[in-house]
């Protein structure tokens, strides 16, 4: 990434946060390459310093969370979709602060063309092919499509079924097209995939996944709030304190 882009990110990050309509800035953490992806809030970001500090739930910050631990990081907005890795430099939770300060080593960014919002999800799930059936895990989820990781090498343009297993009760089945490959470690790939055709019945079922999964999203922008109001009501108390303390001795000493 030049210089130039650098910059323009963090002025574009700086703007939305000034503008109490998009002070919101989402994004989605793994920890040490985790398939299990955390919902977070981005409170800062400055790429030329390469520092970051996500906002994220407290129940993380006990055992899941250490000093040192690789991070990498996805912000997406309407335009772009920043994906940073670093470290933790610094994990923090009190009254004044509920965040891991990151020390950024790269930054990539990309136009996102995508129509609808992803999700990150982990379900096993099976890959049916004109070669065979092959299982694999799906890692996110839109309208629109999905990503999955397999061992198996599938050709770009097949067209695929793929079943996912969201709870022992539930089975959502699709057909979708390859739209890209792409070696990841171990051995695996990772695949994304175009949603082709869906019956009435898991059109349903998966609209309801993904209504489940904004309200999950949103449970981090109600922590977020409940924090800052409980911040900013122990400062105002403490502000009121030291007043009454001043008023009380000034007037003593008057009287």
């Amino acid at each position: 990434m030049t210089e130039f882009h650098r910059k323009k990110d963090v002025v574009l990050l700086n703007k939305k946060s000034k503008d109490p309509k998009n002070s919101t800035i989402f994004c989605r953490v793994s920890i040490d390459d985790n398939d299990d992806w955390v919902h977070g809030i981005v409170t800062y970001i400055n790429l030329d310093k390469n520092v970051a500090e996500i906002f994220l739930p407290a129940r993380y910050f006990k055992e899941y969370l250490s000093e040192g631990n690789k991070v990498t990081v996805k912000s997406m907005d309407q335009n772009n979709e920043i994906l940073f890795y670093g470290n933790i430099a610094r994990k923090v939770i009190s009254i004044k602060k509920q965040a891991i300060t990151i020390e950024i080593e790269k930054v990539l960014n990309f136009e996102n063309n995508r129509k609808y919002e992803r999700f990150s999800v982990n379900y096993d799930c099976l890959i049916s092919t004109p070669k065979g059936e092959y299982s694999g895990k799906m890692v996110d989820i839109s309208l629109s499509g999905c990503m999955i990781y397999t061992n198996e090498p599938i050709e770009e343009a097949s067209s695929v079924t793929v079943k996912s297993f969201i709870s022992p009760e539930a089975e959502l089945t699709f057909q979708t097209n390859v739209l890209r490959r792409k070696s990841i470690k171990n051995n695996r790939y990772s695949y994304g995939l175009q949603l082709s055709s869906i019956d009435n019945n898991n059109n349903i079922m998966l609209n309801e996944l993904i209504a489940h999964l904004v309200k999950q999203k949103n449970y981090i922008a109600q922590e977020w709030k409940i924090f800052n109001r409980l911040k900013y009501s122990v400062y105002t108390v403490s502000v009121l304190l030291v007043f009454f303390i001043v008023f009380y001795i000034f007037a003593s000493t008057v009287i």
